[in-house]
Protein backbone atom coordinates (compact mmCIF):
# COMPACT_ATOMS: atom_id res chain seq x y z
CA UNK A 1 0.00 0.00 0.00
CA UNK A 2 2.31 2.90 0.65
CA UNK A 3 3.02 5.05 -2.22
CA UNK A 4 0.47 3.38 -4.14
CA UNK A 5 -1.75 5.45 -6.43
CA UNK A 6 -5.37 4.62 -7.73
CA UNK A 7 -6.91 6.67 -10.54
CA UNK A 8 -10.65 6.15 -10.94
CA UNK A 9 -12.38 7.69 -14.38
CA UNK A 10 -15.58 8.05 -15.39
CA UNK A 11 -18.10 10.17 -16.75
CA UNK A 12 -20.50 11.99 -14.48
CA UNK A 13 -22.97 9.92 -12.43
CA UNK A 14 -20.68 6.70 -13.89
CA UNK A 15 -20.00 5.09 -9.91
CA UNK A 16 -16.27 6.31 -9.53
CA UNK A 17 -16.97 8.50 -6.55
CA UNK A 18 -18.90 5.09 -5.54
CA UNK A 19 -16.08 2.31 -5.97
CA UNK A 20 -13.46 4.82 -4.87
CA UNK A 21 -15.82 5.60 -1.40
CA UNK A 22 -16.10 1.30 -1.40
CA UNK A 23 -12.38 0.82 -1.59
CA UNK A 24 -11.25 3.47 1.33
CA UNK A 25 -14.13 2.10 3.59
CA UNK A 26 -13.06 -1.63 2.81
CA UNK A 27 -9.61 -0.95 3.76
CA UNK A 28 -10.60 1.15 7.18
CA UNK A 29 -12.79 -1.90 8.09
CA UNK A 30 -10.32 -4.69 7.51
CA UNK A 31 -7.90 -2.94 9.51
CA UNK A 32 -10.40 -2.07 12.03
CA UNK A 33 -11.39 -5.70 12.30
CA UNK A 34 -7.21 -6.55 12.79
CA UNK A 35 -7.35 -3.73 15.83
CA UNK A 36 -5.97 -1.01 13.57
CA UNK A 37 -7.13 2.84 13.21
CA UNK A 38 -6.38 3.18 9.77
CA UNK A 39 -7.25 7.08 8.82
CA UNK A 40 -8.98 8.32 6.02
CA UNK A 41 -8.61 12.38 4.48
CA UNK A 42 -11.51 13.03 1.77
CA UNK A 43 -12.76 15.67 0.59
CA UNK A 44 -16.09 13.81 -0.21
CA UNK A 45 -18.79 15.15 2.53
CA UNK A 46 -19.33 11.75 4.54
CA UNK A 47 -20.78 10.73 7.80
CA UNK A 48 -18.70 8.08 8.07
CA UNK A 49 -16.73 7.91 11.44
CA UNK A 50 -12.81 8.06 10.55
CA UNK A 51 -12.90 9.99 7.17
CA UNK A 52 -11.61 13.26 8.18
CA UNK A 53 -12.70 15.68 5.64
CA UNK A 54 -10.18 18.10 4.33
CA UNK A 55 -9.47 20.47 1.70
CA UNK A 56 -6.12 21.20 1.27
CA UNK A 57 -2.74 19.41 1.75
CA UNK A 58 -1.74 21.50 4.50
CA UNK A 59 -4.96 19.87 6.62
CA UNK A 60 -2.94 16.49 5.90
CA UNK A 61 -0.80 14.97 8.76
CA UNK A 62 2.94 14.44 7.60
CA UNK A 63 4.28 11.11 9.30
CA UNK A 64 4.90 7.38 8.77
CA UNK A 65 1.08 6.01 10.37
CA UNK A 66 -0.49 4.24 7.14
CA UNK A 67 -3.32 6.41 5.71
CA UNK A 68 -5.36 6.83 2.69
CA UNK A 69 -5.96 10.08 1.08
CA UNK A 70 -9.38 10.23 -1.92
CA UNK A 71 -10.16 12.72 -3.54
CA UNK A 72 -12.91 12.95 -5.08
CA UNK A 73 -13.15 15.40 -8.55
CA UNK A 74 -9.01 15.48 -8.48
CA UNK A 75 -8.88 18.06 -11.65
CA UNK A 76 -10.66 20.69 -9.06
CA UNK A 77 -7.22 22.21 -7.99
CA UNK A 78 -5.17 19.75 -9.93
CA UNK A 79 -5.70 20.45 -13.36
CA UNK A 80 -3.42 19.29 -15.84
CA UNK A 81 -2.96 22.98 -17.20
CA UNK A 82 -2.47 24.90 -13.94
CA UNK A 83 1.60 24.94 -13.85
CA UNK A 84 1.49 27.33 -11.27
CA UNK A 85 0.86 24.35 -8.90
CA UNK A 86 3.00 21.64 -10.30
CA UNK A 87 5.81 22.25 -7.77
CA UNK A 88 3.60 21.71 -4.95
CA UNK A 89 1.98 18.93 -6.83
CA UNK A 90 5.68 16.76 -7.40
CA UNK A 91 6.47 17.44 -3.61
CA UNK A 92 3.59 15.77 -2.50
CA UNK A 93 3.80 12.91 -5.05
CA UNK A 94 7.25 12.22 -4.09
CA UNK A 95 6.88 11.74 -0.20
CA UNK A 96 3.31 9.53 -0.32
CA UNK A 97 5.36 6.70 -0.33
CA UNK A 98 6.98 7.69 2.64
CA UNK A 99 4.18 8.34 4.61
CA UNK A 100 2.77 4.59 4.34
CA UNK A 101 -0.63 6.86 2.16
CA UNK A 102 -2.22 5.44 -0.39
CA UNK A 103 -3.36 8.39 -2.75
CA UNK A 104 -7.12 7.44 -4.04
CA UNK A 105 -8.32 9.89 -6.84
CA UNK A 106 -11.04 10.17 -9.06
CA UNK A 107 -11.81 12.27 -12.48
CA UNK A 108 -13.84 12.67 -15.72
CA UNK A 109 -10.98 11.96 -18.07
CA UNK A 110 -7.28 11.13 -17.34
CA UNK A 111 -6.49 14.03 -19.58
CA UNK A 112 -7.91 16.44 -17.07
CA UNK A 113 -5.19 15.83 -14.84
CA UNK A 114 -1.85 16.16 -14.09
CA UNK A 115 0.81 14.39 -16.01
CA UNK A 116 2.91 12.97 -12.97
CA UNK A 117 -0.08 11.80 -11.13
CA UNK A 118 -1.55 10.05 -13.86
CA UNK A 119 2.45 8.20 -14.85
CA UNK A 120 3.13 7.22 -11.27
CA UNK A 121 0.07 5.71 -10.83
CA UNK A 122 0.07 1.63 -9.78
CA UNK A 123 -3.70 1.07 -10.82
CA UNK A 124 -6.91 2.25 -12.51
CA UNK A 125 -10.49 2.06 -12.48
CA UNK A 126 -12.55 2.74 -15.39
CA UNK A 127 -15.87 2.90 -14.75
CA UNK A 128 -19.13 3.60 -16.61
CA UNK A 129 -22.76 3.34 -15.95
CA UNK A 130 -26.43 2.70 -16.88
CA UNK A 131 -29.83 2.47 -15.57
CA UNK A 132 -29.10 -0.83 -13.79
CA UNK A 133 -25.80 -1.61 -13.82
CA UNK A 134 -22.77 -0.41 -13.11
CA UNK A 135 -19.35 -1.43 -15.42
CA UNK A 136 -15.64 -1.36 -13.59
CA UNK A 137 -12.91 -2.06 -15.26
CA UNK A 138 -10.08 -2.68 -13.54
CA UNK A 139 -6.43 -2.23 -14.78
CA UNK A 140 -3.42 -3.00 -13.01
CA UNK A 141 -0.55 -0.91 -14.48
CA UNK A 142 2.54 -2.69 -13.39
CA UNK A 143 1.38 -6.24 -14.82
CA UNK A 144 -1.19 -4.80 -17.55
CA UNK A 145 -3.93 -7.15 -16.48
CA UNK A 146 -7.50 -6.44 -16.35
CA UNK A 147 -10.41 -7.55 -14.83
CA UNK A 148 -13.82 -6.56 -15.59
CA UNK A 149 -16.91 -6.71 -13.02
CA UNK A 150 -20.68 -5.66 -13.08
CA UNK A 151 -22.43 -4.36 -10.27
CA UNK A 152 -26.21 -4.51 -10.17
CA UNK A 153 -27.65 -1.19 -8.76
CA UNK A 154 -29.86 -2.55 -6.01
CA UNK A 155 -30.15 -1.13 -2.59
CA UNK A 156 -27.55 -4.10 -1.22
CA UNK A 157 -24.89 -2.03 -3.30
CA UNK A 158 -25.55 1.24 -1.52
CA UNK A 159 -25.91 -0.26 2.35
CA UNK A 160 -23.36 1.75 4.66
CA UNK A 161 -22.57 4.03 1.86
CA UNK A 162 -22.32 7.60 3.91
CA UNK A 163 -21.72 10.36 1.68
CA UNK A 164 -23.23 12.54 0.16
CA UNK A 165 -24.01 12.25 -3.43
CA UNK A 166 -25.22 15.71 -4.17
CA UNK A 167 -22.15 17.23 -2.73
CA UNK A 168 -19.99 19.16 -5.22
CA UNK A 169 -16.61 18.97 -3.89
CA UNK A 170 -14.55 22.43 -4.05
CA UNK A 171 -11.19 22.94 -4.92
CA UNK A 172 -8.63 21.13 -2.73
CA UNK A 173 -5.62 23.52 -2.40
CA UNK A 174 -2.20 22.59 -3.27
CA UNK A 175 -0.90 25.47 -2.09
CA UNK A 176 1.94 24.45 0.84
CA UNK A 177 1.33 27.30 3.20
CA UNK A 178 2.33 24.84 5.94
CA UNK A 179 3.21 21.70 4.49
CA UNK A 180 7.05 23.03 4.13
CA UNK A 181 7.21 23.75 8.33
CA UNK A 182 5.91 20.19 8.81
CA UNK A 183 8.36 18.45 6.51
CA UNK A 184 10.91 20.42 8.19
CA UNK A 185 9.39 19.15 11.90
CA UNK A 186 9.63 16.17 10.05
CA UNK A 187 13.43 16.31 9.27
CA UNK A 188 14.61 17.69 12.53
CA UNK A 189 12.23 14.94 14.86
CA UNK A 190 13.60 11.91 12.50
CA UNK A 191 16.84 12.32 11.32
CA UNK A 192 18.08 15.37 13.40
CA UNK A 193 18.41 18.44 11.22
CA UNK A 194 16.45 20.91 9.43
CA UNK A 195 16.07 22.09 5.58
Amino acid sequence: MPGAILGIYGKQRSGKTLIAYKIAQSLKNKCKDAGYDLRVYTNLYTTDSGFTYVRSIDELPLDLSPKIVLLDEVYNGLDAQDYRKLKNISIFLNTIGKQNCLLIFTSIDANMVYNRLRTQSNAVILAKGDKKRIHYKFINLNTMRANDFVCVKNDELFKNVNYDTQFIPVEFNWDMTTWIDKLNNFYKENYGFEL
